[in-house]
């Protein structure tokens, strides 16, 4: 396995199969976590830096873009708000086989604000 296939498969890993762990994530945004729909992240591997070694990597410019229902859980009283963040961070893999690589953990650098203009 190359080191560009590492760093393609954290960028889809991060993107497709992390949606747990970006929910916790935005648990600790301000004011706190609201219904949260369509969570997306994008981040292209020549921005992922990887330690095999260690199996450890760091991102930058990676973009978040979600849309979240503030003021109320009710369709009718709540706005639903769109919402993009470019962000860092880091976090570790392990090899799943000769072939995967799976994102065990991570954080951003930024705090998320969901007021935020």
């Amino acid at each position: 396995m190359t080191i560009d296939q590492i760093r393609e498969q954290i960028a889809i890993s991060l993107g497709m199969h992390c949606d747990e762990k970006w929910f916790g994530i935005l648990d600790d945004a301000d004011p706190g976590h609201y219904g949260v729909e369509n969570l997306e992240f994008q981040l292209a591997i020549k921005d992922i830096w990887v330690v095999i070694q260690k199996k450890t990597f760091t991102f930058k410019d990676g973009t978040l873009s979600f849309s979240a229902r503030l003021g109320s859980s009710n369709e009718q009283d709540g706005v639903v708000k769109k919402h993009s963040k470019v962000v860092s961070g880091s976090g570790t893999f392990d090899f799943e086989g000769a072939r995967d690589v799976k994102v065990l953990e991570f954080k951003i650098n930024e705090k998320i604000d969901l007021f935020e203009k």
